[in-house]
């Protein structure tokens, strides 16, 4: 219990004996013919009224319990003027008793100073051991004092002793709550599913949850005291900067940010930082909740790439559809033109029917973003299909002077749709030409991976793509070049997941790239 209410309690107590004992004193001045005090007993009643009054208004306690303790004072030293004997002088031991009992020691001192003011003045001004008393007056004294000091010490112990148990129970019962409250605070901690980590003014870490360990790597030994580097080495500033912001009692709510593992690999994190504070409102310790959202960016970025395929098919279909009308009417003709016998260039005719035939073999890939194709699945010799490739680039890739290195001991047989694979052996041998800016070497290497997956690698001596472009070689529209579409590697991808299997991308920038394709063999 406060100290405040503890005096409160004291001074209702003893004003309630010093009021109860003025009474006392006043009827046996009634019963007793020898007692010739009156004015004492008559000042005690009016000050305990005045006394609990001020009790009744609540005034400040350190200030009541003065006036109770000078009011018993001042009390005693009119009694010793009105009593017979100077035996009376002993009732000045009971305000210090009294104020003993608050356990307060300036009181006391000051007590102790007025007393032997008033004791100077009464044994040598007005002389009270010249006074001669009889006998049973002094007895009756002597019993009166002995009854006081008793019952001012025998009724503040059995008040105060029920009142400190009472507060003992409550004390037991607040702590008990306090444990169970830490109790579960320490249990959250320890089964949250995010990772929790606490870090004193130094960014040194304080504690850490089991869930950070098993999200970062690091165990509870190897962080405690540690300053550990959580964040990458590029994004250093930014995070130094909200450390510096959370220090100063800034919070961050669920900021998406990437964060490192122990292991280097990074991952995307949410984040909440927050500042701890003590009572004075100081910030003396930092906390950071985390969480890996790694999973819900890539549903998020599956979504995406599903809305620009979705895009993607309806412009494909569109397209086709405008294209294929015009490109049926110049066929006609061209077919026309080709059998009339009068016609003077029929090879002029024949490669331009070959062409058209050839558009719209691109028309029916490109329709692959719009809908499903009802696939023709046949087994086929890779080998020969990449011969038929390379002979139809022959006359680019002379032109630019690049060299082509067939890297294959055997022929390879798959099932499957040829004409598509054959498409997406055109998208990448096409994009290994065009990232080189000077004549260069193209190696394709041919291999089986195991017993059930053939691989099947373009590799170019071009630019190369930047780690940052890597990323999104795989987005709809999404293009480096002048003149691309940025659906190329889709179709790719595609078409070779259709046949079960999976497209990879490699590069280094200024080096070059590898294009690989896994498929499952024929067996």
């Amino acid at each position: 219990m406060e100290r405040n209410e503890t005096n409160r309690k004291r001074n209702q107590l003893f004003i309630h004996l010093y009021g109860f004992s003025s009474i006392l004193h006043f009827l046996l001045n009634q019963w007793i013919e020898m007692n010739s005090a009156i004015i004492s007993p008559l000042f005690g009643i009016f000050s305990y009224l005045v006394l609990m009054g001020l009790f009744s208004v609540k005034i400040q306690e350190r200030a009541l319990q003065f006036m109770v303790l000078f009011a018993m004072n001042l009390y005693v030293f009119i009694l010793n003027f009105e009593s017979l004997s100077s035996v009376t002088l002993v009732f000045f031991v009971i305000p210090i008793i009294a104020s003993a009992l608050y356990n307060d020691t300036k009181p006391i001192v000051i007590l102790a100073v007025v007393t032997s003011i008033e004791f100077a003045l009464l044994l040598t001004v007005f002389d009270r051991f010249a006074a001669r008393a009889p006998l049973p007056y002094i007895q009756l004294s002597i019993i009166v004092f002995f009854v006081a000091v008793l019952s001012i010490t025998l009724l503040h112990s059995i008040y105060f002793s029920h009142y400190w148990k009472q507060l003992e129970i409550k004390n037991a019962s607040m702590e008990k709550a306090l444990m169970s409250k830490e109790g579960y605070l320490q249990l959250f901690f320890e089964t949250a599913k995010d990772a929790i980590a606490v870090f004193d003014s130094n960014n040194k870490i304080i504690a850490v949850n089991p869930a950070f360990e098993d999200l970062y790597g690091w165990t509870s030994e190897e962080c405690i005291g540690k300053i550990l580097p959580l964040y990458p080495e590029d994004m250093r500033e930014a995070a130094e900067k909200r450390t510096l912001d959370v220090q100063q009692g800034e919070s961050y709510s669920l900021l998406e940010t990437v964060d490192v593992r122990k292991d280097g690999s990074r991952f995307h994190a949410q984040v909440t930082l927050s500042p701890i504070f003590d009572h004075s409102q100081k910030v003396i310790a930092t906390s950071i909740i985390s969480r890996d959202i790694s999973y819900q960016k890539e549903s998020e970025k599956l979504i995406l790439q599903s809305e620009k395929l979705k895009l993607a098919g309806e412009i494909a279909a569109g397209v086709a559809h405008e294209i294929r009308n015009p490109m049926t009417v110049i066929s006609g003709f061209v077919q026309m033109m080709h059998h009339d016998p009068k016609h003077l260039f029929p090879e002029y005719t024949a490669l331009i029917q070959s062409e058209m035939d050839r558009i719209n073999l691109i028309i029916s890939e490109f329709l692959i973003l719009a809908k499903p194709q009802a696939s023709a699945l046949k087994k086929f010799s890779i080998q020969n299909a990449l011969d038929d490739i390379l002979l139809l680039f022959g006359p680019e890739l002379n032109l630019h002077g690049i060299a082509v290195k067939k890297d294959w001991d055997e022929d390879f047989q798959v099932n499957g749709e040829e004409h598509h694979l054959k498409q997406v052996f055109i998208n990448l041998l096409k994009n290994a030409i065009e990232s080189m800016d000077e004549p260069g070497e193209i190696r394709i290497l041919m291999k089986a991976e195991d017993e059930s997956m053939l691989s099947i690698t373009f590799n170019d001596s071009g630019n190369g793509i930047s780690a940052a472009d890597l990323g999104e070689v795989f987005q709809p529209f999404y293009t480096t070049k002048a003149t691309g579409t940025g659906l190329g590697l889709l179709i790719s991808q595609k078409i070779v997941q259709e046949h079960q299997g999976d497209l990879l991308i490699s590069s280094t920038l200024g080096v070059g790239t590898a294009a690989t394709i896994l498929l499952p063999l024929n067996n």
